[in-house]
């Protein structure tokens, strides 16, 4: 039961004076939001539909000690569906805004940066989805230096900088380069079949955190076809060149990258930044004489339920029908 004493009016007040907040009574608490969220298909406790009507309450206190008014990733899946066209995730940077002047911060792990070898080239801020790094004036070894700077309140560890970075000098903890570089080659080896057996090639997909929607997918994912491997990362855009090129050099002979579709990307542009760099990559292997299907780029989109395992089955056969990948010495 709601005691009117926790009603905050001029919570609600501050909410609508905010940019994006202004929509926060429009809200009919239809569920519709909740129902397309794709946070919400991973973690069942966030409800956008809920936060909101709360926050129009004005549960203050029980609204800005929430973690979940930080899970909101502005993918704005919500929005073509909304009846009332209201920017969800607008609404929730509102409600934000007021967390942080409370010197409020974001749970969970962010984008980190090593001020000794970053050199301040600015491109990490220019692909980040979420304008949460910029370039500052820091103080390194007594003496002062340009370097990125993160944003924890705006950062959601998408991995995206550390994809386009470089001198590898920005990262999120758990995909860093070196643990992406052993988890590709781990799940290099473990694709091989036994010693002396007689196999026709290797296949290792890589697939974004957010593109298996259903329980099915998730278990195929962990059996896939012999030859087969699955690994994740944060985001389809956190795949580099280098993750391809690491694979083929460890012995695998076809890659399978799969994001989401790009009206769903979890972080805004991870999965067109991901389609334009593989387009590319293709490009340059052919020119080394590596055949196109050998790495190949596929989208999920939330209602692909069932997709996945028919792509890991495709992707099996192509493996045996190309063969394995010539090497030199």
């Amino acid at each position: 039961m709601i005691r009117s004493d926790e009603l905050d009016r001029g919570f609600v007040e501050e909410i609508l004076a905010e940019p994006g907040g202004e929509h926060l009574l429009t809200c009919w608490s239809c569920g519709t939001c909740a129902a397309t969220c794709l946070v919400r298909r991973y973690q069942p406790a966030f409800n956008p539909r809920l936060i909101l009507h709360k926050a129009g309450l004005g549960l203050r206190e029980e609204v800005l000690s929430s973690a979940e008014i930080w899970e909101c990733s502005a993918c704005d899946a919500c929005y073509p569906r909304c009846p009332k066209e209201i920017h969800i995730s607008d609404v929730m940077k509102a409600i934000r805004n007021i967390a942080i002047r409370e010197e409020d911060e974001r749970p969970g792990v962010i984008a980190e940066v090593d001020v000794s070898t970053c050199v301040a080239c600015g491109i990490c801020a220019a692909a980040c989805p979420y304008e949460a790094i910029s370039l500052q004036t820091v103080v390194w070894q007594r003496r002062p230096r340009r370097a990125a700077q993160v944003d924890r309140t705006l950062c959601v560890g998408c991995g995206i900088c550390n994809s386009v970075c470089p001198s590898s000098s920005i990262s999120v903890e758990g995909y860093t380069d070196l643990e992406c570089h052993d988890s590709l080659v781990d799940a290099s080896y473990a694709a091989r079949p036994p010693a002396g057996a007689d196999w026709q090639g290797v296949g290792l997909v890589i697939v974004c955190d957010w593109c298996l929607h259903a329980a099915s997918d998730v278990e195929y994912a962990s059996h896939p076809p012999e030859g087969v491997k699955v690994i994740n990362v944060s985001c389809s855009g956190r795949v580099t060149p280098a993750f391809v090129t690491t694979a083929l050099q460890q012995g695998v002979d076809t890659v399978l990258i799969v994001g989401c579709k790009e009206d769903e990307c979890h972080y805004k542009q991870g999965s067109t930044i991901a389609g334009g760099r593989l387009a590319m990559l293709q490009s340059f292997l052919e020119l080394l004489g590596v055949e196109r299907g050998r790495v190949q780029f596929a989208r999920l989109g939330s209602l692909d339920r069932g997709k996945f395992p028919r792509l890991l089955d495709k992707m099996a056969k192509e493996v045996h029908a190309l063969g394995r990948l010539a090497r030199g010495n």
